[in-house]
């Protein structure tokens, strides 16, 4: 029986490479004197897909039979786990669905291979996570018809080639594709919001701010572009500039999280008060897309004195990204506040 659900027909490829454990320091130990169940295995984990090493991914072992839970961890950033002391055994590694990829499921063995010598071995198991397949791209003349107006065909169809590559997560083709629908027709939108923030996600942020500060010319009025022009003039540390960006996509949509969510991280340093109401509104929106709201209304609320706040914003973020690079952390100093001796 399948344990994690599939959405898609993508399957896990693994393969496991048995690497000699060293034999322990000691005396010599006599042929069919220990127990093979005795020896500590190790299970190393490495997280792959099309684009690369799947980092911060949450990766569980359990016992095929039983499915008895034995270890769980997330990955590091070259997308590796270790399962250490494991006795010998079949086992499944198991990674669950998440906003890029599909649930997998994988089968380990674990046993040495000399049963009358039985040594500590180390599995390596290597995972290709797959793709989300993401919905289809939303096509010039029907979301955006009211920008995307008589594209040539030879921009569209580079710019289609360019969102299949994206899909893909074939980057470099995906970035070349939408360029040259840019260069075709410098009007189109789409291209140049999916070309700018494909740079941005790389952190290619000058470059980024080339394609995407156009768009406000070519449509004042809508908020996505002024988003993503907005988040990169943040990373550029142009706050500013940010502000005024982000302060005009709510203009245009109020009702929208990310807007506030960075128009809150614009005006963090300097102005923390304007900034707190943006914040707010952003988890009211959405509070799992924006949990790192929480994140900066604790430190908002730890500077004004008020303790009991600050832990209340700690633990909602925990408790709504629990496998975040920064969860731990963020647990850590919600205990010194709450046991500040």
């Amino acid at each position: 029986m399948t344990l994690v659900k599939r959405l898609g027909a993508l399957a896990a490829v693994a393969c496991a490479l048995t690497l000699g454990g060293a034999r322990p320091a000691g005396a010599q130990v006599a042929r069919g004197t220990v127990d093979p169940g005795s020896v500590p295995h190790q299970v190393e984990v490495r997280l792959m897909y099309r684009g690369g090493r799947a980092s911060n991914v949450r990766v569980r072992l359990v016992r095929q039979s039983g499915l008895t839970p034995a270890g769980e961890t997330i990955t590091r950033p070259e997308g590796d786990a270790r399962f250490n002391n494991l006795t010998e055994g079949d086992y499944l590694i198991l990674t669950y669905e998440t906003e890029m990829f599909e649930p997998s499921e994988t089968k380990v063995s674990v046993y040495a291979p000399d049963r009358e010598f039985p040594r500590p071995t180390t599995q390596t198991v290597i995972v290709e996570l797959p793709l989300k397949i993401a919905p289809p791209p939303p096509a010039p003349g029907v979301v955006r018809a009211d920008v995307d107006l008589n594209v040539p065909k030879n921009a569209l169809r580079h710019y289609e080639a360019g969102m299949k590559a994206l899909r893909a997560a074939d980057s470099a083709r995906a970035i070349k594709e939408l360029q040259t629908a840019v260069e075709i027709f410098p009007q189109y939108y789409s291209a140049r919001i999916e070309l700018g923030r494909k740079l941005r996600t790389e952190k290619r942020f000058k470059e980024a701010e080339v394609f995407l500060s156009r768009l406000r010319e070519i449509a004042p009025k809508k908020a996505e572009g002024r988003i993503e022009y907005g988040i990169v003039l943040l990373e550029l540390g142009q706050r500013a500039d940010a502000v005024a960006e982000l302060r005009a996509a709510l203009e245009a949509e109020e009702a929208n999280w990310a807007a506030h969510l960075y128009l809150g991280w614009a005006l963090l340093e300097d102005q923390p008060v304007q900034a707190q109401p943006h914040f707010a509104r952003a988890l009211e929106l959405d509070e799992q897309k924006s949990a790192r709201a929480h994140l900066a209304l604790a430190r908002i609320a730890e500077q004004g004195g008020d303790r009991a706040r600050a832990v209340e914003h700690l633990d909602a973020y925990v408790s709504l990204s629990p496998g975040a690079h920064d969860a731990e952390p963020a647990r850590k100093l919600a205990e010194r506040l709450r046991n500040p001796n």
